[in-house]
């Protein structure tokens, strides 16, 4: 073949790809704002004259065959194919040939945000607004590359420039949508997204907006534009994911499973739908749909953390804690650091009471990490079982020392000290705790009764008062306030406080036996009766009741009566013999023969 017919058929080759692009919309005037659709018949019509185009070329003696419509319509056919870098050389070789092709320019720009090449894009579009100033996809562009590289100001400047020159460019209001919504401009992204699918059915904004009210919890607006999403498109995944979520959201576990398994009748694959399945059946304790779900999705993807996780909270769930710790191992074998696993496999032993296997496992993690906070205060919960209390307060003392503001550990500590009788250390800690937290009943009771128990009453008082001021029904520090008055021999405001906490709690035997002994200290014996026959055979209290009946009545000269009830009382609870053989109220009588058989015989 001669080189001039070799360049004639090669032209011809050039031409008839131009003319099969041109029929598919792919044409080297097109300005493309997204990769241009290309299907697989005209894919294979140009591969094949791309062939002929290359045997053609090896043939010709001519370096410089090539024209710029040539090597536009190859780069815009290699950009649909998605083969970016043949994409990129055609442009390249375009553009040299004419550098005020703005159409080479943007679809190069294209091509390399498609390469993440943000910035030598954002270069590509500024170049051919500088030639061109009006050109709404280099606008549409320059957005989304700002877009992309998360600066949602400048974002929102270029797609308004797009609205300038077309008002109802659907995709230019969506992203300016979506970067409103980035910026925290939520109300604008809703009127925006409003105002297209006002005229438009745009799956993208329904969706969008769906996802803004689901976040906002109005579910049932989220699911007025996702309803309208799926009359569009029936099995679209995120809008059933969503609207699943939002049902489990308000309760409706029925419709919820329903839109997930939805999904799974189109995807049967799709691991977000099983794992949202999984938890949903275990929250309904159907535990055997819920592992079911689980298991399919370790059979997708062995090591799905998610899914193991789910899995080990439903077996611990069944008390299967064997099968936890096996789940817990097979996780950690996967992780490059497994040591969230082998805390969660001490936690799964501790919690099944299994505390020696649990001790090795954070010692393992404490090798390693000597302040790691979740270890040592499991450890210290582990002494505190074997109550080796001094030994649990060192571990606290490890994660106060790198973490003085922890509040668990805070609290444990609290917790130990008073039950090693430190009630300046448990003090301390609550102290701490209420420096860093807001102000809360339950501790403030702590710090009262501490304050009580070091003798510092009036201020435990004190905080008993401010207590009342906002909870005037509180019955635990209506009690300690009685009681607080009782040490302080205040003895009416003790029984005025006693009656408060009754008011609300009124078969409370503990309160009841505490204002027997108020009324016992103002000789007011026949109503501090009244009182200790309120409390009940059955009640733990009692036995120490009628103790204290027969106090009274010895008081009262009742000796007789006196003797019978405490007879009683120690053959019920033989400690009262001691305590009675102690009691300087009985030291009169303790030469009689009834007291001495009442001692001995019991």
């Amino acid at each position: 073949m001669s080189a001039s017919s070799a360049l004639v058929k090669f032209k011809m080759v050039n031409g008839l790809i131009g003319s099969i692009l041109d029929e598919n919309n792919i044409s080297l005037k097109s300005l493309f704002p997204k990769l241009p659709p290309i299907d697989t018949e005209t894919r294979s019509k140009i591969e094949k004259l791309l062939e002929s185009r290359e045997r053609i070329k090896m043939e010709m003696d001519e370096d410089n065959f090539d024209d710029f419509a040539d090597d536009l319509n190859l780069a815009n056919y290699f950009l649909a194919s998605r083969k970016f870098i043949d994409s990129l050389r055609y442009y390249d070789s375009a553009w040299v040939k004419n550098p005020q092709s703005y159409s080479a320019l943007c679809n190069k720009g294209l091509c390399l945000y498609k390469l993440s090449r943000l910035d030598d894009a954002l270069d590509c579009y500024n170049k051919a607004l500088n030639t061109y100033k009006n050109i709404p996809e280099a606008f549409f562009m320059k957005g989304k590359i700002f877009f992309a590289k998360q600066n949602f100001v400048e974002a929102i400047n270029q797609f308004y420039s797009v609205l300038k020159l077309e008002p109802e460019h659907i995709e230019a209001k969506y992203y300016l949508g979506k970067s409103l919504l980035k910026s925290e401009n939520i109300e604008d992204a809703k009127s925006i997204l409003d105002s297209i699918i006002a005229k438009h059915d745009h799956i993208d904004s329904l969706l969008m907006l769906g996802q803004i009210f689901t976040n906002e919890n109005n579910y049932q607006k989220a699911m007025s534009y996702l309803d309208k999403l799926l009359e569009l498109s029936p099995n679209h995944i995120d809008a059933h994911l969503l609207m699943g979520k939002s049902y489990v959201s308000i309760g409706n576990i029925g419709k919820a499973i329903s839109h997930f398994e939805n999904i799974l009748s189109t995807s049967p694959n799709h691991i977000e739908a099983h794992l949202l399945l999984g938890r949903t059946h275990m929250d309904i304790d159907n535990t055997n749909e819920a592992i079911s779900h689980f298991e399919k999705i370790l059979e997708i993807s062995p090591n799905h953390i998610d899914a193991l996780n789910s899995k080990i909270v439903l077996l611990e769930k069944l008390d299967k804690i064997d099968e936890a710790v096996e789940c817990c191992d097979h996780l950690a074998s996967s992780l490059t650091d497994p040591t969230e696993q082998i805390l969660k496999k001490g936690i799964l032993l501790f919690n099944g009471n299994r505390y020696g296997e649990a001790l090795a496992n954070f010692n393992e993690i404490l090798e390693k990490s000597q302040t790691n906070s979740v270890a040592l205060l499991y450890k210290s919960k582990i002494f505190e079982q074997k109550r080796e209390f001094q030994e649990a307060l060192l571990c606290i003392d490890t994660i106060l020392k790198s973490n003085p503001k922890n509040i668990d550990a805070l609290e444990s500590g609290a917790q130990l000290s008073l039950k090693v009788g430190n009630y300046e250390n448990a003090l301390s800690y609550i102290e701490q705790i209420l420096s860093q937290s807001p102000l809360s009943d339950p501790l403030l009771e702590t710090k009262s009764r501490l304050l009580s128990l070091l003798g510092r009453y009036e201020e435990s008082g004190q905080i008993c008062l401010e207590i009342l001021q906002h909870d005037k029904t509180n019955v635990q520090t209506l009690y300690e306030l009685g009681k607080i008055h009782m040490i302080l021999h205040n003895y009416e405001k003790a029984i005025n406080f006693f009656d408060g906490a009754l008011g609300k709690k009124p078969l409370d035997s503990k309160i009841i036996f505490e204002k027997s002994i108020a009324f016992f200290a103002q000789q007011k014996y026949d109503l501090s009766i009244l009182c200790l026959e309120q409390i009940s055979d059955s009640d733990p209290l009692y036995d120490f009741a009628q103790y204290q009946k027969s106090k009274i009545h010895m008081i009262q000269g009742n000796i007789k009566q006196s003797l019978e009830i405490l007879s009683r009382v120690i053959k019920s609870n033989s400690a009262f013999k001691f305590i009675a053989s102690n009691e300087i109220l009985f030291e009169n009588v303790k030469d009689t023969f009834l007291f001495e058989q009442i001692i001995t015989t019991n």
